[in-house]
């Protein structure tokens, strides 16, 4: 049997890099056997943001645009990092704001998740916005590019190449379907009333 795992010990901490866009630092560890982890590397982000947000007649408002990281151009949901001292959820009500041009009647949090707990520091906001509706235009940084859908939210995470994006749906999805339930109350619309 083995043993339990255990809270690795950081004897030294050196960052790689850090700018306006990643923070990389390089850890030497020891594990509770005395052996040597060096280096791990750790990114430190700023907590994310997936929000998954319905329009007043229950549509998915979702957005396409490429991911470099991945060379591909993907349909998500709403998403971004919250800046330093925002709340996660005022980075997503801003970030509905700025990548669709709509907002929300109505957000409900759904909990976190963490990005990648083997390497990343930071954790992901789940949320759901319900009765959205468009009050102006995008508000994009000067890199993106940005098309907004409106699309069924029935199976739509088999669209969505994004784990995150995938969790996010299905966590709305769920708290729909608890709702309509309560509610007695069938379709996605049935949880704007």
């Amino acid at each position: 049997m083995s043993a339990s795992p255990e809270r690795w010990h950081v004897v030294g901490s050196e960052i790689v890099i850090a700018d306006r866009w990643i923070r990389l630092r390089a850890d030497d560890c020891r594990d509770s056997r005395d052996r040597t982890i060096a280096p791990y590397y750790v990114l430190e982000y700023g907590d994310w943001i997936s929000m998954l947000a319905l329009d007043s007649d229950g549509r998915a408002i979702v957005v396409e645009e490429y991911r470099h990281g991945a060379g591909i151009v993907a349909m998500g949901t709403i998403g971004g990092a919250a800046e330093a001292g925002e709340r996660p959820e005022d980075a997503a009500v801003r970030e509905l704001r700025e990548e669709t041009g709509y907002a929300a009647a109505k957000v409900i949090g759904l909990g976190a998740t963490w990005a990648n707990f083997g390497s990343h520091t930071n954790r992901v906001h789940h949320y759901l916005a319900l009765g959205c509706r468009r009050i102006g235009e995008q508000q994009l940084d000067e890199s993106e590019s940005i098309e907004v859908h409106l699309v069924s939210p029935e199976g739509l995470a088999d669209r969505l190449s994004q784990s995150f994006h995938q969790l996010t749906w299905y966590k709305a999805m769920e708290w729909l379907r608890t709702r309509r339930e309560h509610d007695g109350l069938t379709g996605a619309r049935s949880a704007l009333r």
